[in-house]
């Protein structure tokens, strides 16, 4: 699977991009509940009913996700889908102890669940469109840990953003370095 993997430029270049997405993605993430609060005072169900933005998020882009990756082409798709994710997290960074603020926090989690799904549904079919049926497992499972190896590390840069500099530094950390990824991932396509 890793010499398939590492002798074919696109899946080199989606483990690199998507793993980056994972790294801003777990650096955000180790964070959110923290944020929410502590920094906008949600209680318990308040955080739970924020999350079901989440899944509406999820829901209604998995229902057209399809048609995009169609109209737009799988690369600008996947793109658009860090783009989304971004501005997102940036969005949750700006967000004030305020109603305004707990709307902005759900906000961020709708745009992560429309962006991880225009990422998932292109990253996955585009590596299973270049790859021989004989080596799918051996290249899936490649990928797998390629992608999640830099979750680790993502995880712990955001806890220790989060600790020695602020909530906010963390979920603008993974806003920005998502968002420098896509400007990459867009150079590489073009």
């Amino acid at each position: 699977g890793m010499r398939f993997v590492a002798g074919h430029r696109l899946l080199v270049t989606m483990a690199l991009m998507v793993g980056g997405w994972q790294m801003c993605h777990q650096a955000a993430l180790v964070v959110q509940i923290l944020f929410a609060t502590r920094t906008l005072g949600l209680s318990e169900g308040g955080v739970g009913l924020s999350y079901v933005a989440l899944g509406v998020g999820t829901i209604v882009t998995s229902t057209v996700g399809n048609r995009i990756s169609r109209r737009f082409g799988p690369g600008p798709t996947l793109v658009m889908g860090f783009v989304v994710c971004g501005i997102g997290w940036l969005i949750g960074a700006a967000a004030p102890a305020s109603p305004l603020g707990i709307a902005m926090f759900a906000l961020m989690l709708t745009l992560f669940g429309v962006g991880a799904v225009l990422i998932f549904i292109t990253f996955l079919a585009l590596r299973q469109a270049v790859t021989p049926p004989h080596l799918l497992g051996r290249m899936t499972s490649t990928m797998r840990w390629l992608i999640l190896l830099p979750a680790g590390p993502g995880a712990l840069l955001g806890g220790w953003l989060g600790e020695h500099v602020g909530l906010r530094a963390s979920l603008a950390f993974a806003g920005v370095t998502v968002l420098m990824l896509a400007w990459a991932a867009w150079r590489q396509a073009v």
